[in-house]
């Protein structure tokens, strides 16, 4: 009868899954540094010549209007269970 907890632990967000995991299926998590939001991710840009993500384009400003590229290198954070991304905080 310990299904449920069973059920719970299956979840992947709060799985040990790596970096490349979560990169390549971060559509829609919110993108924002320490200090300001900055939008969502609605695509991901792979590398030439590897299949792990190189760039993530963000919808950004209002109505998401702006699609911003973000290299995945500016990324210090994943936090799936709360979909989002914390990039580097520096000046625009």
């Amino acid at each position: 009868m310990g299904s449920k907890g069973g059920a719970e632990s299956s979840d992947p967000r709060r799985s040990t899954y790596g970096r490349g995991y979560w990169l390549r299926r971060c559509e829609g998590f919110l993108v924002e540094t320490p200090t300001k939001r900055i939008g969502r991710v609605a695509g991901i840009r792979y590398g030439e010549r590897s299949n792990e993500p190189a760039v993530l384009e963000v919808r950004a400003g209002l109505f998401g209007r702006r699609m911003l590229l973000i290299s995945v290198d500016d990324i210090s954070e994943i936090a799936p269970e709360t979909t989002r991304i914390v990039l580097q905080d520096r000046p625009s």
